[in-house]
């Protein structure tokens, strides 16, 4: 069964893993909070994959888009897992998505930001807690749903104290 991880610090740094999961708009906006992180760190290589597909399809809420490396760069991740989210599904299916997408890949290891608590707090989840409770739910969907999964999943939190004692308050996360 998947093993999973809270750390608090930088995501594009802090922990090696395979993939970092994040959320993108359909619109291409995709500069600020971890996007602008991840282009920090990488350049735009990961985003120039999303634009692709934006350009040649377009891109649908909840559609999965894998951006490999290309080239070297100063962060712990080596490849991006993008999930668009236009704010029309709940949190947990989006968090569900990536990880299906991550096991398809055949990643060992998987960061995600805790997600939609920057500028996006409060357009679908009330709270921070509401936040913990849908990436559990997508976790606990995927674990259910490939039981034999061995990926562990990192629950990377920039700083908010709050979010680490929800997610570890029940035991099942633990902290690093």
């Amino acid at each position: 069964m998947s093993i999973i991880f809270v750390t608090i610090g930088d995501i594009t740094k802090k922990v090696p893993v395979d993939a970092i999961a994040t959320l993108i708009n359909s619109g291409g906006a995709w500069y600020g909070g971890l996007d602008g992180a991840i282009m920090r760190v990488a350049g735009d290589q990961y985003h120039a994959t999303a634009l692709a597909v934006l350009n040649s399809t377009g891109l649908q809420n909840g559609q999965a888009v894998v951006a490999k490396e290309k080239t070297p760069h100063k962060g712990s991740f080596k490849d991006v897992v993008f999930v668009v989210d236009d704010l029309l599904s709940p949190l947990g299916d989006l968090v569900y998505t990536a990880l299906q997408s991550a096991n398809d890949q055949g990643y060992n290891s998987v960061a995600f930001p805790l997600m939609r608590t920057g500028v996006m707090l409060g357009a679908v989840e009330p709270d921070v807690e509401a936040v913990v409770q849908q990436m559990k739910a997508g976790i606990n969907r995927f674990r259910a749903t490939v039981p034999t999964s061995r990926m562990n999943i990192n629950i990377v939190v920039y700083s908010n104290g709050e979010a680490v004692d929800l997610l570890i308050e029940d035991g099942s996360v633990i902290l690093i």
